[in-house]
């Protein structure tokens, strides 16, 4: 477009634009929209200015923005007759260049964006500048009649409503590119991960091609980081700057800058540049590191595949962390959902868990099991993390990164560093790797940042107060109820050992069928003596809806006392930091030997009466126990036949037993409401005495072995 225009308007027509624009400057600059100037050359036509972005360099700044003249009459609107210039508040002037080629000729009810860029003395401010717009006439000599302005700084306030944005032109990067080949950038995510004693921006950039050809981004396009000092610092591409830009399409371009510790807090400005370092040019440029912001546990946010677009959701469900004398184990609970309408891939993630001031970062481990490939609509996968952090960092001071590992098929760099200067020296990036026929390349990438600050918090020594048979409150990843319903010492003939059995009805609250949880459980008595539970070997893989489940725990335990109070941990099995789903606090349920019920969960049995009789041979002699019980299942729950049985032992007077019985609770031969006779046969004559008796226990075998707990005698 050009400026001269003899032989495209004949000098009456140039009169008649001149009359209109001439009366049209008594219009002051006015408000376009809420909080927008805008000059008016009618009701209906009017001009703003968009896209102000200031840039301070070593030597000089450049002001960039865009002259939009809205058309909103019937006729159309040619703009060649106007002008734009930059002026500072002393009255220097500054000649602005159009950066690219666009119709001057806007239609109506259309509106045309002009881009321009100016170059400005150094040392001037934002807030010393002007756009002017003005109208060339045409008359004896060539003037600028200025027709309204715009203040700098206002645009800029404006423009910071928005997400920060920069276009830069790349023809002046490469010559082969036309001036209309432009690429804006915008800022997606931004994260501080603290890695190799320094703060690292990493920084998902949003690009997209502003021309109307595809375009790779030239390799003598760099990005670096300056403050407001004039401190700079290297920026290094890691994922997506060597895929081609279609017009009009979105592309994820993944950066990241080491920042000193030090200076982390600094205002910071994402430059565009090319040259060397030491002098470079700078294209545009726009703030960074001002949407860095930690969600929230239980705060859900997207994974975006190479255009932007959503593919599957991520968010820290839960977080408990457990503070002991050595350290503080940290367990995240991670769930990724598909929200859409199609299979997504599930992301491969890993996490590490980090101070928010700095200092301390340790890798995370996954404890889940292999997670699938792919989730179909409305479907989720789980994700466990530990990771053990120093004692002196502070539950509000912790937060965990999650990152992803990208693959690509077709890379050209091993590094992913095409469009970037400096060194890729960091952990995340370390992970960008090729195979030998550089085909896939890998590159690892945060997704998330959470705040720990509301885990829940454990400190060994403390628990809850809790009543067997209430729900313990547990951090578990489905609609999993897990209740103590039993804890009773009983004796181990094998060892001479106590053990402790802890019954646990497990409930699937849920409406579909789930595993059943691998949980681990820990006794800790008043001295601090901690005892390590084993399950039962038979115990059921899944859960079917509605339905509870009995899966007991036995504990061997030496020289303990039986009233003492005691804490019990509950953890998942496979979390290797054992960091506990909850801790209560509970005490051996005791039991009255000397009555005639008998509690055996889920079972109560009310003796209603019993005689014990005999029958003498010419040789031996035999008992008979028959007993009228009022057996009641107190809860309707799924429990193993071989787990618990009721054995009766005929003792003789010097406590030696002389014969025994055993009574399944299901089964052909289980107990029965009502009527039970058991006989002791073939004793010997001199086994006969009037002072037999005969002990009742219930015996539960453990993989410790068999293990009894007396509940009466019979005399």
């Amino acid at each position: 477009m050009t400026r001269n225009i003899q032989g495209w308007l004949n000098k009456q027509a140039r009169m008649l634009m001149l009359y209109f624009i001439v009366a049209c400057i008594a219009l002051p600059p006015i408000t376009a929209s809420a909080g927008k100037e805008g000059v008016y050359l009618s009701d209906t036509v009017y001009f703003t200015i968009e896209k102000v972005r200031f840039s301070a360099g070593a030597d000089d700044s450049v002001l960039r923005f865009a002259i939009n003249l809205h058309n909103g009459s019937s006729a159309a609107v040619d703009y060649n007759p106007f002008g734009v210039r930059v002026t500072d508040d002393s009255g220097f002037s500054y000649s602005a260049q159009l950066t690219g080629q666009q119709s001057a000729r806007v239609l109506p009810g259309k509106e045309q964006e002009f881009a321009y860029e100016a170059r400005i003395a150094k040392g001037v401010q934002a807030e010393q500048l002007r756009v002017v717009l003005f109208a060339w006439n045409y008359g004896a000599s060539i003037t600028m009649n200025d027709i309204g302005s715009f203040s700098v700084t206002a645009a800029m306030e404006f423009a910071a409503e928005s997400a920060p944005q920069a276009i830069v032109p790349l023809s002046k990067v490469d010559t082969t590119l036309s001036s209309d080949d432009k690429v804006e950038f915008r800022i997606g995510n931004e994260y501080f991960i603290y890695e190799n004693n320094d703060w690292n921006l990493y920084i998902d950039l949003v690009a997209q091609n502003a021309g109307t050809s595809g375009l790779t981004l030239p390799a003598g396009l760099k990005m670096r980081l300056e403050d407001a000092s004039g401190q700079t610092v290297a920026v290094t591409t890691i994922d997506g700057a060597d895929r081609s830009l279609l017009p009009g399409k979105p592309q994820r371009i993944t950066v990241r800058a080491a920042i000193p510790a030090e200076d982390s807090a600094n205002d910071w400005t994402l430059q565009f540049y090319y040259g060397n370092a030491n002098a470079p040019t700078v294209l545009d440029s726009m703030a960074a590191g001002k949407t860095v912001k930690a969600s929230a546990i239980g705060d859900s946010l997207s994974i975006t595949d190479i255009q932007g677009q959503e593919t599957v959701s991520v968010q820290v469900v839960s977080a408990a962390v457990s503070q002991s004398d050595g350290g503080q184990w940290v367990n995240a609970k991670v769930r990724v959902d598909n929200n859409g309408t199609y299979v997504a891939s599930v992301p491969k993630l890993t996490a590490r868990v980090q101070s928010r001031n700095g200092g301390v970062t340790v890798p995370a481990d996954d404890s889940s099991a292999t997670h699938p490939s792919y989730l179909s609509p409305k479907e989720s996968e789980s994700f466990s993390f530990n990771a053990f952090m120093p004692k002196g960092v502070d539950i509000s001071d912790m937060q965990i990164a999650l990152f992803e590992t990208r693959s690509n098929g077709s890379a050209t760099n091993v590094n992913g560093t095409n469009a970037a200067s400096g060194t890729n020296n960091n952990t995340a990036a370390n992970n960008a790797n090729s195979n030998t026929n550089n085909t896939v390349t890998t590159k690892t990438v945060p997704v998330l940042i959470a705040d720990l600050n509301n885990a829940q918090l454990y400190v060994q020594g403390t628990g809850g107060d809790y009543t067997i048979g209430d729900k313990i409150a547990l951090s578990l990843d489905k609609k999993v109820e897990v209740a103590v319903s039993e804890l009773k010492l009983y004796d181990n003939d094998s060892n001479g050992f106590k053990t402790a059995i802890a019954k646990l009805k497990v409930t699937n609250a849920d409406s579909t069928v789930l595993s059943t949880p691998d949980l681990a459980l820990e006794l800790v008595d008043a001295a601090g003596h901690v005892y390590s539970g084993t399950r039962q070997t038979t115990a059921a893989a899944q859960l079917a809806t509605n339905s509870s489940y009995l899966v007991s725990y036995s504990f061997l335990m030496s020289g303990i006392e039986e009233q003492q109070p005691l804490l019990l941990r509950v953890y998942n099995a496979k979390d290797a930091g054992k960091v506990p789903l909850g801790t209560i606090k509970v005490a051996f349920q005791q039991d009255d030997i000397t009555d005639d019920t008998w509690n055996v969960f889920p079972y109560l049995i009310n003796v209603r009466q019993r005689i014990l009789l005999h029958s003498v041979l010419s040789t031996t002699f035999s008992y008979t126990l028959r007993m009228d019980l009022d057996l009641q299942r107190k809860e309707q729950i799924v429990a193993d036949a071989n787990l618990s049985k009721l054995q009766f032992e005929l003792v003789d007077g010097t406590k030696q037993v002389i014969s025994t019985q055993t009574i399944p609770f299901l089964g052909t031969t289980k107990l029965l409401n009502g009527t039970n006779e058991l006989t002791f046969t073939n004793l010997k004559l001199n086994q006969y005495s009037s002072t037999n008796y005969i002990n009742v226990y219930e015996i539960i075998e453990t993989p410790n072995g068999v293990v009894k707990r007396k509940l009466t005698e019979f005399h």
